[in-house]
């Protein structure tokens, strides 16, 4: 049908809806396309080649993605469980557009893992940067939807993000991420030397216990004393923050000791997929893109298997089983020492 071509102001038939013509089908994959990272000039082209009568420019497909908002919005402001038992923060920095510059722009991230021990993604937000101010707003919206209780907080050593944690959720023990603390380390000494540290580092969070783990950490302290003072001031002062783990359900220990949880999804899926986009054209394409693609891998954690087993699940579980408990430990000294020797 022919649209007529008025000068003084856009024509809008009252008798149509717009894209009344196009599959509903075809308005779902559009959709999915730009989930999965497909810029809108490609699904342009895309569109294009699937039908030369269906001419969608990029504003149109911008348009179309825009009818998602209430569906994220939505989402964004969902009630949530009073009580978490762990929560995961990190963030990721993308590149958008504001005021004609292109800047790098950090989407805060907080995951948690429920009594059932499933995982939940509990608030995604765009901020102008990593600062106490932008993750205390953060924290405090998890709280305004319903978050009263948390057992163990997990993330980086961030300043504004630790004093913004401390605030919120006082007197709740926080966890280092022991991935960040070795990098830290790592980088005190020559590239030569690292893998060697890298091993003595790892027989630290290897450690059965607490007690063991900085007797490890002291010994290696000394060792590099002389040669590199760095590194044996941070095993000296930061470490009992990376150890936090060890007072926890000892099956939980390599999933709540670092944010991987978070790293894996920010930098091998949403990095990924926004290498194809590139630069956001503003803030709200760029919330838009994450929030989708995380509402989808919400929708899969919520439905799939269970990522902890919690231990009052099974009754014979090693925390009740006192006897199998002392075995595993004596056994996972013994292997500690031995690793301690050969190195």
């Amino acid at each position: 049908m022919a649209k007529p071509q008025i000068r003084e102001f856009a024509f809008h038939t009252q008798l149509f809806e717009n894209y009344q013509r196009s599959e509903k089908a075809l308005l779902a994959t559009i959709c999915q396309m730009v989930k999965d990272g497909v810029s809108t000039n490609r699904v342009k082209k895309i569109v294009g080649r699937l039908s030369p009568d269906l001419t969608y420019s990029k504003s149109t497909v911008s348009r179309i993605t825009q009818e998602l908002d209430p569906q994220i919005k939505k989402w964004q402001e969902e009630k949530l469980k009073d009580h978490y038992v762990y929560i995961i923060t990190d963030a990721a920095h993308f590149f958008l557009r504001e005021n004609h510059q292109v800047v790098s722009r950090p989407v805060l991230v907080t995951v948690g893992i429920d009594q059932n021990g499933r995982r939940k993604i509990l608030g995604v937000d765009v901020a102008l940067e990593e600062s106490y101010a932008s993750y205390r707003d953060h924290f405090n919206s998890l709280k305004e939807r319903g978050l009263r209780k948390v057992d163990l907080t997990i993330s980086t050593q961030h300043k504004g993000l630790l004093k913004a944690q401390q605030e919120v959720f006082s007197s709740v023990p926080h966890q280092r991420c022991i991935c960040h603390f070795m990098r830290n380390v790592l980088s005190k000494v020559p590239y030569k030397e690292r893998p060697i540290l890298a091993n003595y580092l790892k027989q630290i969070f290897n450690s059965p216990t607490q007690e063991m783990a900085t007797n490890i950490a002291q010994l290696i302290a000394r060792e590099y004393q002389n040669s590199y003072p760095k590194v044996s001031h941070l095993l000296e002062e930061e470490l009992e923050s990376t150890l936090t783990y060890l007072s926890y359900f000892q099956p939980h220990w390599r999933k709540i000791r670092t944010t991987n949880l978070i790293e894996g999804v920010l930098n091998k899926d949403l990095k990924q997929r926004s290498k194809v986009i590139g630069i956001f054209p503003n803030k709200e394409s760029c919330l838009r893109y994450v929030c989708l693609r995380l509402m989808e891998i919400d929708e899969e954690w919520q439905t799939g298997r269970r990522y902890m087993k919690m231990p009052e699940d099974d009754q014979n579980s090693e925390k009740n089983d006192t006897l199998l408990r002392e075995i595993k430990q004596i056994k996972q000294e013994v292997r500690t020492r031995e690793e301690l020797v050969a190195t």
